[in-house]
């Protein structure tokens, strides 16, 4: 999927990219053009459908390249499941388009009035992530009507000239996400543009779209996390590399030693979470419901994995010194995606 070049010229990009708050139109383009927003929507809404483990590959192969735009990659992505929930039209509106990007939340911070042929938003929504160059937003919303549905909640399609973007997202960490905070007010949506994300019609169809959505968005998560920490551990020995002659023998081979020693259980925990996705995958294509315990292991493989890699990158981070904590750094701005990535709370035990 990523050749060389296309590798270097995001890597060329990330910098302006980290500044700007957003990805480049040229790393925009390499999106688009390879589909990578569109690896759940069939193929005849000009998608390219991609099986959970293949997906979850690429997300971590995308993350290791950079990771707001893996980040990206896999946030856009996960939008596609709501070709199966979406009305025929819409979804054919909304997915056909070769620039398409969702932007949006699952909380329920909206309230939407019924009135004749729709409803009037209003609502604001944080950590949208994308959302400077959505084509669309999508948000949950609690329902005020006269009738039993009242008090429920369901999505609602916002355009883009119904959105106000606040430039919010101050993390220290997947700067080029733009996962702003929007704001809705007093916008009429159509019923046509209402639906409901959590039980889906399946006018489009495959496998992974029953696989079990909370295992497949904690694998989404973790395989970006995962990426990014490949990343750091890769840059950590570069940059060991230049600093041998003014660091000495002594230094360099024990900070090359203690790489080493904090990848062997990071790679470990990745394997286990590979096999975990493989194994329930396998199930699933079988037609085979998942067991509790393949799923739990999934849940699990993710955490132990992202665990890996914060406690290998925190130690690591002691021992390269002081230009390490430069934030225009390589393996700075890495170190900060990957705690920014691994605080997602589906990475989090409270056990």
């Amino acid at each position: 999927m990523f050749d060389d070049k296309t590798i270097q010229l995001i890597r060329s990009q990330v910098v302006q990219m980290e500044k700007l708050g957003q990805l480049t139109p040229e790393v925009l383009e390499i999106i688009y053009e390879k589909r990578l927003f569109k690896l759940f929507i069939p193929d005849e809404l000009n998608g390219r459908m991609t099986s959970f483990p293949e997906a979850i590959q690429l997300f971590e192969d995308a993350a290791w390249i950079d990771g707001s735009f893996g980040w990206l990659v896999q946030i856009g992505s996960g939008a596609g499941f709501f070709v199966t929930t979406m009305k025929e039209k819409l979804a054919a509106e909304v997915f056909t388009k070769q620039d398409v990007y969702i932007a949006g939340s699952d909380r329920p911070n909206g309230i939407a009035k019924k009135v004749d042929d729709g409803y009037i938003v209003t609502g604001s929504w944080p950590f949208c992530s994308g959302s400077m160059h959505a084509t669309i937003f999508t948000a949950n919303c609690i329902l005020e009507t006269d009738d039993d549905r009242n008090g429920t909640i369901q999505a609602f399609a916002f355009t883009p000239e119904q959105v106000k973007i606040e430039q919010d997202w101050h993390a220290f960490g997947l700067k080029a996400t733009n996962s702003y905070t929007i704001h809705v007010k007093d916008a009429f949506i159509s019923e046509e543009r209402v639906f409901d994300a959590y039980h889906p019609h399946f006018y489009y169809d495959d496998p992974v779209f029953h696989y079990p959505f909370v295992p497949f968005a904690e694998a989404n998560i973790a395989a970006t996390t995962i990426g990014i920490a490949r990343h750091f551990f890769d840059e950590a020995r570069a940059f060991a590399l230049t600093k041998k002659k003014a660091w000495g023998s002594a230094r360099y081979t024990f900070v090359t030693n203690k790489i080493e020693e904090m990848e062997l259980p990071f790679n470990a925990a990745v394997r286990a979470f590979h096999q975990a996705v493989e194994q329930s995958w396998m199930t699933h294509v079988s037609g085979k419901e998942c067991s509790e315990e393949e799923l739990q292991a999934i849940s699990k493989q993710s955490k132990v994995a992202a665990q890996h890699a914060v406690h290998g990158a925190q130690v690591l981070f002691r021992y390269l010194g002081m230009d390490a904590i430069m934030e225009n750094t390589n393996i700075n701005r890495i170190y900060r995606d990957l705690h920014t990535a691994s605080q997602h709370k589906l990475l989090v035990s409270y056990d």
